[in-house]
């Protein structure tokens, strides 16, 4: 069967599976979030802010380091949907052994259960690094691009309206004193590996289409050159990387909001729960700004205006040390950010990228962030020398700066010539 019929064919079952895959991945994500979640637990078995630097580190490292090599190995493979089945098992069952350790040694043995934690967090980012590419790619074959708008939109929406379920349902185990620390954070993981268990059970229903494959990169070492060539020949996709990293940067600091309301401000534990809804509340309502934006005027200006809301989380963050109602603000703006930032640069770099080199544009796109990326343990060693509200200060400057890149980038939407080639 020809390639397009394929997609035609099994359209409607995937935009179906894709959902099911979609929305319980961001319940999951909720559930397990990076800026809330995660931080109040490790602050409970640790006092150190660098442990809590190295969790984020550690999962911005592992979701880009394996994209390259990734990218290599399934240039030629036709059916890539067996990679991401695998890559998702093993996360599902890491976040069940996690639950596991957390609810017998938490109280006990709190270094063990940090130690395997890191070790098995650090497996768990190196296997979404191996998805990230496969997924994209497989995205973007099942769903045409005409119709892809809606199907993310329909997903955001649905996926952030459990997300924001989810920081209830947080909420709600962390104030339940019969279940007191470590039983509530194992019964949240435990959760978490529930949903990424529906989220793969999403995905296996998902038909992949098969289009015909050649090697264009004869050994890692000529995809890697090629790697080069792309962001040496393409100044487009230079302004494109520069923008991107300097964001990426600046949300470094996203893992110490809820400790420093934790810690400097005392608020109640409970309210992380709430902080998580607030955040997924925020990037769900600005969703439906940034698809209209994305449609009608383009990504570049949805990463314009997703910067603008970056510079001012870091702001209201500084005004919260006094008034700390201000910080239900501060997470209404790093998910409207973070949200705007996904949709904006995903979206441009599939316009971007032709169909042969997208694999190795959206492997590059993410490799080159790693400096970037191990940038919240720097923050996290940082905070043993200058206060919060110096680094606060510093994020501002720096989010104001990261808007000239992006104003410079050219939509490849409304100018051809600005798609990435070699």
């Amino acid at each position: 069967m020809d390639p397009n019929e394929q997609v035609e064919r099994w359209y409607r079952r995937n935009f179906i599976a894709g959902l099911v895959h979609g929305v319980f991945f961001q319940m999951h994500d909720a559930l397990v979030s990076i800026h809330t979640v995660l931080p109040s637990f490790l602050a409970l078995l640790t006092p150190s802010t660098l442990a809590i630097g190295s969790m984020a580190a550690i999962q911005g490292v592992g979701q880009v380091v394996p994209q390259l090599v990734t990218a290599y190995a399934i240039e030629d493979r036709p059916r890539r949907k067996p990679i991401l089945l695998g890559v998702i098992t093993f996360r599902w069952l890491s976040w069940g052994l996690i639950a596991y350790l957390t609810w017998r040694l938490g109280a006990d043995r709190p270094g063990v259960v940090l130690a395997v934690f890191l070790v098995l967090f650090t497996l768990f980012s190196f296997a979404g690094g191996v998805g990230t590419v496969v997924y994209a790619d497989i995205f973007a074959k099942a769903i045409p691009t005409m119709r892809r708008g809606r199907f993310i939109g329909i997903r955001q929406l649905i996926g952030y309206g459990l997300a924001i379920t989810a920081g209830y349902v947080v909420k709600s185990v962390l104030d339940r004193q019969d279940l007191a620390f470590p039983t509530n954070y194992a019964v949240i993981f435990a959760m978490a590996a529930v949903a990424l268990l529906v989220a793969f059970t999403g995905f296996a229903m998902i038909k992949e289409p098969v289009f015909p494959t050649q090697r264009v990169s004869t050994s890692l070492r000529h995809l890697l050159a090629r790697a080069v060539r792309l962001a040496r020949s393409n100044p487009n996709f230079r302004r494109f990387l520069t923008s991107q990293a300097a964001i990426t940067a600046v949300l470094a600091l996203a893992p110490f909001y809820a400790v420093y309301a934790l810690a400097e401000v005392g608020v109640a534990r409970s309210t992380i729960g709430t902080y998580l809804a607030m955040q997924m509340a925020g990037a769900a309502a600005s969703n439906l700004l940034w698809g209209w934006l994305a449609d009608r005027f383009g990504n570049r200006l949805v990463i314009i205006a997703s910067s603008l809301a970056g510079m001012g989380t870091p702001l209201v963050a500084l005004l919260a040390g006094a008034t700390p109602g201000l910080f239900f603000v501060v997470f209404l703006l790093l998910g409207t950010t973070m949200s705007g930032m996904r949709l904006g640069y995903q979206n441009l770099i599939l316009e971007m990228a032709s169909l042969d080199l997208r694999p190795t544009c959206v492997a590059l796109q993410n490799t080159l962030l790693t400096p970037v990326v191990l940038l919240p343990l720097a923050v996290g060693g940082l905070l043993d020398v200058f206060s919060y509200q110096t680094l606060f200060w510093a994020g501002a400057v720096l989010m104001a700066a990261a808007i000239v890149p992006a104003v410079r980038i050219a939509d490849p939407r409304f100018h051809p010539d600005a798609v990435c080639s070699e």
